[in-house]
């Protein structure tokens, strides 16, 4: 298997901010899973635990969420959201052998829970299981209901990116664009294999549609349209660096771009 850059670590971990914004959409629908329809007293006394945890991870204090969600589980093991949403407190905390833990039960109870497959899917990348990866989000490209393919046709692109399938990668990158043409993240995962294939010219031209369509904070498309500039001897890429550094000034690639602006 290939083995992965810290660049292209980077650029996997900014699939969690697409994960983010699924976790709000699942609490803001959340309800209790009970066998049969009977609400017994265990089913409430877990579905009270499981609000608690929810109201702690809302305001961030996730050693107590975790806390509840543990005891929800224990009055009901199959309650569907106390899984996810450990799950997804522990993919926060890297702790990738109980995210998919709770991910898989999450799916086990109920198969069609395409939020804990997207995340599933999002822990193997960042774990480099491409392979696996690959599967999980080929499952949810298959399912009708599943609402956003465009976000599967990405992660299966970068992971084939990732095993060294580029023509596969561009078809996937290709889909999540077609799907949704206004998807800087699939450009710029399209510039990178480009790139990684030695076609610069369409590698710069992806790099900018990115940059065109998400110009106010989205980094990655800078750093890397910059190293290209760099590399050609174009005084431009100096720009680009800095404007990377104004969008967000601490965090790794950040730090990158300042080490590039001192190269000149």
């Amino acid at each position: 298997m290939k083995k992965a850059s810290d660049e292209q670590r980077r650029s996997v971990q900014s699939t969690s901010w697409v994960c983010a914004v699924i976790l709000v959409l699942s609490l803001a629908t959340s309800c209790a899973v009970f066998q049969g329809g009977q609400e017994d007293e265990g089913h409430e006394q877990g579905q009270w635990h499981y609000e608690m945890g929810a109201g702690y991870f809302e305001s961030q204090d996730t050693t107590y969420a975790i806390g509840e969600l543990t005891k929800a589980l224990e009055y009901n093991p199959d309650h569907r959201d106390a899984h996810y949403l450990l799950g997804f407190i522990y993919m926060g905390r890297r702790d990738y052998r109980r995210a998919i833990h709770h991910f898989r039960e999450s799916l086990r109870i109920d198969p069609n829970y395409h939020f804990a497959r997207n995340n599933l899917g999002t822990v193997y990348m960042a774990m480099e299981r491409w392979e696996d990866a690959v599967e999980e989000f080929e499952i949810l490209i298959e399912e009708t209901l599943y609402t956003t393919p465009e976000l599967a046709h990405n992660n299966i692109g970068w992971a084939y990116f990732n095993l060294g399938r580029h023509s596969e990668a561009l078809e996937q990158l290709r889909m999540a664009i077609h799907l949704s043409p206004e998807m800087c993240l699939a450009q710029n995962n399209k510039g990178r294999v480009h790139e990684g294939r030695g076609n610069t010219i369409e590698a710069e031209r992806f790099y900018r549609r990115a940059i065109e369509l998400c110009p106010e904070d989205y980094q990655e498309p800078h750093f890397y349209l910059g190293k290209l500039l760099q590399r050609r001897g174009d005084a431009n890429a100096t720009a680009h660096f800095e404007r990377c550094v104004e969008i967000r000034s601490r965090n790794d690639l950040a730090e990158r771009c300042r080490q590039y602006l001192q190269l000149r």
